[in-house]
């Protein structure tokens, strides 16, 4: 078992696409696989329009893959020549491959591509007929793709089908005439070879490369890779110790944050043994202008969120975004995760009323792989949840400042005792990534506040069973599928778990008063004596009825 490995699969390619678009590129982004889309999802202005009904009987039959059904009706709506007759070509492909007529499917995109050359639709077939060749062994040539994203969908299928010719396709790219941006998804895509070929060009870009800002990721990604393989540093990495830094909330006996303390009220343990705090500043978020900025990201989980609760969680979130004439003290943002696409407003506003009517524009929650049940179902589940926050913690590394997740959903599965993890190895690997994960996630400046929308009366045993896991991993011998739970990152992260509430806004509230006043430390760490040497943090407060609430530890190096 590799954890890192099965969290990137080609299924999720197009994740490789930033899912904060506005950190990397200020247009929104769509981030799942074109193949596996939904009709909604790719097709939002038809959507709008209410489609004909047989082309929405189409879509149902996609959405519960009844293949032939689809390809009956969008073989008729292809043939009426209307509206939506190029898209109801994508998708008869698309079900005609399901069905194993793959040749079939690539006569259809042909035809797509004949009838209406200029069709947004194009670009969806560019992505099926890459997945077709990959499954039957045909030659993929990356860079005779249309733009970037199919490129680097066909790139990682070539890293899959024939590793050393994707490495000197790889090698042509980073040197080439293409973005910033498309080089370090191209990288990405280099980090996850397994050959010794793919790690010694990883190496030499970490090494020296003509973009500084390229060497530094690779630097990065080759040290996490060498950490993993051998448990020591690499040379590329270096061996000096980043500052910490620690977004602490100071609250009173009711729960409310308090301002106005001094750095003398602070006592930093690590270890339990007493740190001098380097820097010291407070903040409140109140303030536009504020020395160090935050900002508050509602996150609405369509991954894990039964299907009938999203439209709950919308009227909820309208109510939240409603309070104070639509003011919100805070820049805020939303981000929506599903099966099809996670999906960022471009910019932060503190306007409440701007988001409604952005909300009322997006589509959320329509679940389009069929996901299984039992076991399979869950671990897919549990692996897109990751995967999403491992892009987003990758993403908002990039900016400065708190970033304040409220991820409105149960959470994603846990597998504790779970078959996967059966030998030493297994457990090394999946000590590793929890230890990755969170230094990500503090790197990032990243808080997670778990938001359960089950309400009252609705029992997820992740909410109960999380507390066997949020004290920390000190090592592989401890370490369990458990200790990625949501509701254990959260606390981890110094945010807060809630749940039991049929009162979606007033939990958001009390996530959101998180950024209203805090205390910004930071602290030089000592040196470990071994890789990810875990070390438990707590801060107290030197004054009567006063608790602290941060990230309660971290991942030392050498």
């Amino acid at each position: 078992m590799n954890i890192r490995r099965l969290l990137v699969t080609a299924l999720l390619i197009s994740w490789l696409a930033p899912p904060v678009a506005y950190y990397a590129q200020a247009v929104p982004a769509e981030v799942f696989s074109p193949a596996a889309s939904s009709v909604e999802a790719r097709d939002s202005s038809a959507a709008n329009a209410q489609d004909s009904g047989l082309y929405s009987d189409g879509t149902r039959a996609i959405n519960e893959s009844r293949w032939s059904d689809a390809v009956t009706i969008f073989t008729k709506v292809a043939s009426e020549q209307g509206e939506h007759s190029d898209g109801a070509l994508y998708w008869k492909a698309y079900a005609e491959n399901k069905l194993g007529q793959s040749s079939v499917a690539l006569n259809t995109c042909a035809e797509l591509r004949r009838d209406h050359p200029k069709s947004r639709w194009i670009d969806e077939c560019g992505a099926l007929e890459i997945e077709i060749r990959a499954q039957s062994g045909q030659p993929i040539q990356p860079q005779a793709e249309q733009n970037d994203d199919l490129k680097l969908l066909a790139l990682n299928s070539l890293m899959q089908q024939d590793e050393l010719r994707a490495l000197s396709e790889i090698q042509q790219m980073l040197n080439g005439n293409f973005s910033e941006s498309f080089k370090e998804r191209v990288l990405f895509i280099l980090a996850q070879g397994q050959s010794k070929q793919a790690q010694e060009l990883l190496e030499q870009i970490a090494n020296g490369h003509s973009s500084p800002a390229l060497q530094a990721k690779a630097a990065k990604m080759f040290a996490s890779r060498h950490v993993q393989q051998t448990g020591s540093p690499s040379s590329a990495a270096g061996n000096a110790n980043r500052a910490v830094t620690l977004d602490v909330v100071v609250t009173d006996k009711s729960g409310n944050p308090v301002a106005g303390l001094q750095p003398q009220d602070f006592t930093l343990l690590d270890n339990k043994q007493p740190r001098s705090v380097q820097t010291f500043h407070a903040e409140n978020s109140v303030n536009a202008k504020a020395e160090d900025p935050v900002e508050v990201f509602l996150l609405i989980d369509g991954i894990n969120s039964p299907f009938n609760s999203i439209a709950n969680i919308r009227q909820q979130l309208v109510k939240y975004l409603q309070r104070n004439g639509g003011h919100l003290t805070q820049p805020t943002s939303f981000i929506f995760v599903t099966d099809v696409r996670a999906q960022v407003q471009v910019k932060p506003t503190r306007d409440g009323n701007a988001l409604i009517a952005h909300l009322d524009d997006s589509s959320t929650g329509l679940r389009v792989f069929g996901q299984s049940g039992g076991l399979f179902g869950a671990e897919e589940r549990w692996r897109l949840s990751l995967r999403a926050l491992d892009l987003l913690a990758t993403s908002m590394s990039k900016t400065p400042g708190r970033k304040l997740i409220v991820w409105i959903g149960p959470g994603w599965p846990g597998f504790t005792g779970s078959e996967w993890v059966r030998t030493q190895k297994d457990q090394g690997e999946l000590f590793n990534y929890i230890a990755e994960v969170s230094t990500e996630l503090r790197e990032a400046r990243m808080t997670l506040c778990s938001v359960d929308p089950g309400g009252a009366g609705q029992f997820n045993v992740r909410n109960f069973l999380y507390r066997d896991f949020f004290k920390g991993v000190a090592s592989a011998k401890q370490a369990d599928v458990g200790d990625l739970f949501l509701q254990v990152l959260a606390t981890q992260t110094g945010g807060q778990v809630l749940f039991g509430s049929n009162d979606i806004a007033s939990s958001i509230d009390r996530c959101a008063a998180d950024a209203n006043a805090y205390y910004v430390l930071s602290f030089n760490p000592p040196p470990a004596s071994h890789p990810n040497e875990y070390h438990a943090i707590k801060v107290q407060i030197g004054k009567p009825g006063l608790q602290a609430r941060t990230r309660t530890g971290y991942y030392a190096q050498p």
